[in-house]
């Protein structure tokens, strides 16, 4: 099927993904508002996984210059970080809590009784 004229300038028009995708970890509150997100499904699911892809998405979109100043502060050496951030290695649970310092957050976990 092909697209019509129109079609095709509304789609050149439209937000390119990643362009959008990069664009929105500059809003420190969508940052937030996502690990908050990622960090309860985990607690919830135990879907590391996707908490762990959260993390390194945030730590890729930081400004240049952030990885070794995150790595330093969550104790973690560089070159593991970017092993984490190249999908070569998964970080243990307390590495991804590490992360999260590095970041520059807190967080604070509470029990429940179901």
């Amino acid at each position: 099927m092909a697209l019509t004229p129109k079609q095709q300038a509304y789609i050149n028009k439209a937000p390119k993904f990643d362009e959008h995708y990069c664009e929105s970890f500059k809003n420190p509150e969508y940052v937030q508002a996502w690990l908050e997100d990622t960090l309860n499904t985990f607690l919830n699911t135990g879907n590391v996984e996707e908490f762990v892809e959260c993390l390194v998405d945030v730590v890729k979109n930081s400004k240049r210059g952030e990885i070794t100043r995150i790595a330093n502060v969550a104790g973690i050496n560089r070159s593991n970080l970017y092993d984490i951030m190249n999908g070569k290695v998964t970080p243990r649970i307390d590495t991804a809590f590490k992360l999260i310092k590095g970041l520059g957050y807190k967080y604070e976990i509470k029990l429940e009784s179901a």
